[in-house]
């Protein structure tokens, strides 16, 4: 049984984003939304939807915490959706029939395009040659899709299928699935590396299609948008690699620090006095990750696919 969750600050591609669940064939069970912050909700489309409110703005961790919880324990496979994201009517099945062919999947994504179906926004996280997060694919153009699966090291937020027995055998010692501490941005590497820890896989599969406005509210966050990125992959590598593997992969994982400033800085002008600032607490937020406690061995290197 599936159930989706769509965390939203109500904004106006909320609309678009149920329109297109309602469309999907087949149907999710249920689908909740989880609105917060001070934005009026600007959708309620059928009362398929089961909406929670929340007064203060949650992060995307917190928010999907939120509604897997409201979900319970009848279903057994959670769809996640940035509410700017628009699947295809076809977009649940392959996702679906991946997890249920394999049972040593825990998460899997299809192919997410722009939102005009122009180039590729990503096909699955790996880590790439800095040791940052990178999105398989990203610029490329759609067709035609490779064959599949194909191993990833997560699969992101943005347009998701996990299982929930996975989800739960990762929660943190307070209980959490998702980390409420990366408020948003790379909480969906995390929550990969931490399957991956008991031996659960991520995957990309073909067929799945989804469209994505892409970052249609972080620059809404004023500071905290190139905070999140330039500290949560950080935290993410040093909550669940050993520290003699962050050590071993410092120099690495500098270079990968330096380049994602730069690539900031050129559209964010935030970026810079917020990379000062981030590098001053970075050693900070690694001692605080590596004494994460979360379920499994922690990892020797950085992860690759094959």
């Amino acid at each position: 049984m599936t159930g989706i969750v769509i965390p939203s600050l109500g904004g106006r591609h909320l609309v678009r984003c149920l329109e297109g669940v309602a469309g999907l064939d087949p149907a999710p069970r249920r689908t909740v939304v989880v609105v917060s912050g001070s934005a009026a909700l600007q959708a309620r489309s059928s009362a398929n939807e089961e909406y929670l409110e929340f007064d203060h703005r949650l992060g995307f961790a917190a928010a999907v915490n939120a509604g897997i919880a409201h979900l319970g324990d009848e279903i057994t496979r959670v769809a996640l959706l940035n509410d700017d994201a628009v699947p295809a009517p076809g977009w649940l099945a392959p996702l679906e029939s991946a997890l249920d062919a394999d049972p040593k999947l825990a998460a899997v994504q299809g192919t997410v395009t722009d939102s005009l179906g122009a180039v590729i926004d990503g096909r699955g996280i790996i880590l790439d040659e800095t040791g940052l997060p990178a999105q398989v694919d990203r610029g490329a153009t759609p067709a035609p899709e490779p064959p599949g699966p194909q191993p990833r090291v997560a699969v992101s937020g943005t347009a998701s299928l996990y299982r929930v027995r996975a989800l739960r055998e990762t929660a943190l010692a307070d209980g959490s699935i998702f980390d409420r501490g990366f408020g948003n941005y790379h909480e969906d590497l995390d929550i990969g590396l931490r399957m991956r820890r008991l031996g659960w896989e991520a995957a990309w599969v073909p067929g799945a299609w989804a469209s994505h406005v892409g970052s249609a509210t972080g620059y809404r966050l004023g500071w905290r948008h190139p905070w999140w990125l330039l500290t949560n992959h950080w935290r993410a590598l040093a909550g669940n690699l050993t520290a003699a593997a962050l050590f071993a992969a410092l120099p690495t994982l500098l270079r990968g620090e330096i380049r994602a400033v730069h690539t900031l800085a050129i559209d964010n002008p935030r970026a810079l006095p917020t990379a000062a600032a981030a590098l001053a607490c970075i050693p900070w937020i690694v001692v605080r990750s590596l004494g994460r406690t979360s379920p499994g061995p922690r990892l020797y290197s950085l992860p690759e696919v094959e």
